[in-house]
């Protein structure tokens, strides 16, 4: 794990090497001979200095997120980085220079190394990139960072970067004071051993007398004004029950008051009490675990070589079209976006060039990237151009009887044996494969809008998809850079079905006369970042009537009880009211933001008496996962942290609570089913809960290994 050596100018280097990875990872063996290492380095008379760097392309990713996710108990947690943590203490104290030689990037655990070393200079490679990531896991900092960077860079400057979890380039992080130098890649070891033998006496700032923090002190008027602002500010982004923000705070202002030493042990029993939270267990698998899964394609099946489509075809330059047709440019494929006319399609793609435009703006894409995947995007109405695509996609009207004609159209111009991808989110793939020559070389992408943003790809196959097809496909929306779950064919398929079961509740309640504030509130107070009926009025009620309606005929699930619902949709569209498209919904959209529909009340009496928020936070909540049971019973999905995945990534559940079978193992089988009993005796038998659940509850079961 540690290659160690000692030059004949008596430095001592320490290169990180991990013999079973690409990658260098902070695990259980890796930090043992990391130690020894320091140790032997720190004993050693001849040893003038110390140089650490890495055999791999990346300096150090990090802790081992398996073995962090394995801990059960605070006391586990605080032994993993204890060892290591007094080892950079000694290190940053032992008299010697140590200098960190950052030849890729340095993350979480890596960072946290760096920082304990008296000077840092990286390569200058357009890669590299530096940050402590780790709120995005539910965690925080165990190894020092909280502590060490506030102190090197300021209180302010360091909060944010961590609590963001943001990773900044190797200039960025020069101009906050994180990299001392930035060098040719070649001159890397040798800058890091001259700067050694010219510090001999190196000191960290906050061991030397007098030191001072960059911007303000913790205890001075300004830093009690920050943190005292900083708890309303942190409440506004980010519920209690997502523990790692808020653990971080107090880490901050508890710690950054005291001595190093006290602040790091302060940081140690924070981070033993969020690496056992829930929300982290959650946040690592579902994240982490799960997305890399999903990424790797692991449930990919074997034996098809890999695909690479020579040219894709996209018909419908409207938005999912249009969508679709800019990610396939944007991912190097050769693609032709074709509409009803020429207009239509060059407007599809005007508003593709705008989009990369301002990515150009926002430093998000080079304007030679912009110029390049604009010349590899065709546009026009001739279903001609689709000669010698390997695959399309179809995005057009949902009408069974369109689709159907646009396939043929699709078979006629690229051949029998095209794939062909409808991007439908609602109409069967089954049905819709009756339409095509080919039934084996059929499947459903379903693309969330907007497509150029949103990771998640949901693969829908049909009874007659191959396992070809199956691969091929897959290997597409790797190479546009999404995430892939994979369900079968069923009505709403996975993810239209659920966001339809949390809409139609927040419908029927809102037709119940509760008050719209409070399920939007109560939705927010969950975690999710906007409430439904916000959410009904951008997806606008005419279109939500329509896919309520065809899930309410296939009578599945929570579906059962859809009447309340559809009547207070269709009150909404006969009152004008369709939504944020037209004159508005449950809101009206002034300039000045978003507020209640003053004719509100008249449509939906409000009750008297309204409920408890925590009330209408269990029905909007576990409708969700209850109709998740459903679905699988059903077999249209069946892997839990693929399942979890989706929600999190598809509509923006909680990543905190890992989703919506995560949510049920949180309350407990036992305790859900008996509060989805309570709920159907109050409200309705969509809240009774399946046998399944009923059985895996007895047996002491649960969706998830914890």
């Amino acid at each position: 794990m540690i290659d160690y050596s000692v030059g004949s100018d008596g430095i001592a280097q320490i290169v990180w090497n991990n013999p079973n990875g690409p990658v260098n990872v902070k695990n259980a063996e890796a930090r043992a001979a990391f130690v020894r290492a320091v140790d032997a380095a720190l004993s050693d008379a001849a040893v003038v200095g110390i140089v650490i760097s890495s055999a791999k392309k990346d300096f150090l990713a990090g802790g081992d997120i398996d073995e962090i996710y394995a801990v059960r108990t605070p006391a586990e947690a605080i032994a993993n980085v204890r060892d290591v943590g007094a080892s950079l203490r000694r290190m940053e104290r032992g008299g010697k220079p140590v200098v960190a030689a950052l030849n890729g990037s340095a993350l979480g655990g890596g960072l946290e190394l760096a920082l304990a070393c008296h000077y840092r200079v990286a390569a200058d490679e357009p890669r590299l990139r530096v940050g402590l990531p780790e709120s995005t896991l539910g965690l925080i900092p165990g190894a020092g960072g909280t502590q060490r960077l506030p102190r090197l860079i300021g209180i302010g400057a360091a909060s944010k970067l961590m609590l963001d979890g943001k990773a900044i380039n190797a200039k960025e992080a020069k101009a906050l004071g994180i990299i001392d130098a930035i060098v040719p890649a070649d001159e890397l070891i040798e800058n890091a051993r001259a700067w050694i033998l010219a510090h001999p006496q190196a000191v960290q700032p906050w061991d030397a007398k007098g030191f001072r923090y960059r911007d303000f002190d913790p205890q001075s008027r300004e830093g009690r004004w920050f943190f005292f602002y900083g708890w309303p500010k942190l409440r506004g982004r980010s519920p209690a029950g997502d523990l790692a923000p808020g653990a971080l705070l107090h880490v901050l202002a508890q710690g950054l008051e005291r001595g190093i030493d006290a602040g790091l042990e302060i940081e140690a029993r924070y981070f033993g009490l969020v690496a056992t939270s829930p929300s982290a267990k959650n946040r690592i698998r579902s994240t982490f675990m799960a997305a890399n899964a999903a990424r790797k394609l692991e449930r990919r099946p074997a034996g098809v070589a890999t695909f690479v489509p020579r040219r894709v075809g996209v018909i419908g330059a409207g938005l999912m079209g249009g969508g679709v047709a800019l990610v396939c440019a944007r991912a190097g494929l050769a693609t032709v976006l074709i509409d009803t006319t020429d207009e239509a399609a060059q407007r599809g793609k005007a508003r593709i060039a705008k989009t990369f435009d301002g990515a150009v703006e926002r430093k998000l894409m080079t304007p030679e990237a912009r110029d390049a995947a604009l010349a590899r995007l065709e546009a026009g109405s001739d279903m001609a151009a689709l000669a010698g695509c390997d695959l399309v996609v179809e995005a057009v009207v949902e009408s069974t009887d369109v689709k159907t004609q646009v396939f043929r159209r699709i078979h006629e111009a690229a051949g029998p044996q095209v794939l062909i991808a409808s991007n439908t989110s609602s109409l069967s793939i089954n049905a819709l494969a009756e339409g095509v020559d080919q039934p084996a070389n059929f499947i459903g992408l379903h693309f969330f809008a907007p497509v150029d943003r949103m990771q998640l790809v949901e693969v829908i196959l049909g009874s007659d998809t191959s396992p070809t097809t199956h691969a091929h496909a897959l290997d597409f929306v790797k190479l546009l850079g999404k995430t892939a779950v994979v369900v079968n064919d069923g009505p709403g398929f996975y993810t239209s079905r659920v966001v339809s079961a949390y809409t139609r509740e927040a419908l029927i309640m809102l037709g119940e006369g509760i008050s719209p504030a409070l399920v939007d509130n109560a939705a927010f107070i969950a975690g999710m970042p906007i409430g439904p009926l916000a959410m009904g009025d951008l997806t606008s009620y005419d279109l939500l009537t329509d896919i309520l309606s065809s899930v309410a005929r296939a009578g599945r699930g929570t579906a059962c009880e859809s009447d309340k619902a559809l009547a207070a949709a269709k009150r909404l569209v006969e009152a004008g009211r369709v939504g944020r498209k037209g004159q508005g919904g449950v809101y009206d959209y002034p300039e000045s933001g978003k507020v209640l529909w003053s004719g509100l009340t008249e449509l939906f009496p409000p009750l008297p008496q309204q409920p408890d928020v925590a009330e209408v936070v269990q029905r909007l909540m576990h409708v969700q996962s209850l109709e998740t049971i459903h679905a699988i019973d059903e077999g249209i999905a069946d892997n839990a942290m693929e399942i979890d995945l989706a929600s999190v990534l598809g509509w923006s559940y909680p990543a905190w609570r890992g989703g919506v079978l995560a949510h049920v193992d949180d309350t407990g089988l036992v305790e859900f089913v008996r509060q989805c009993d309570v709920l159907a005796e109050r409200h309705g038998r969509r809240f009774r809960s399946p046998e399944s659940l009923r059985r895996r509850a007895e047996a002491g079961e649960t969706f998830h290994v914890h």
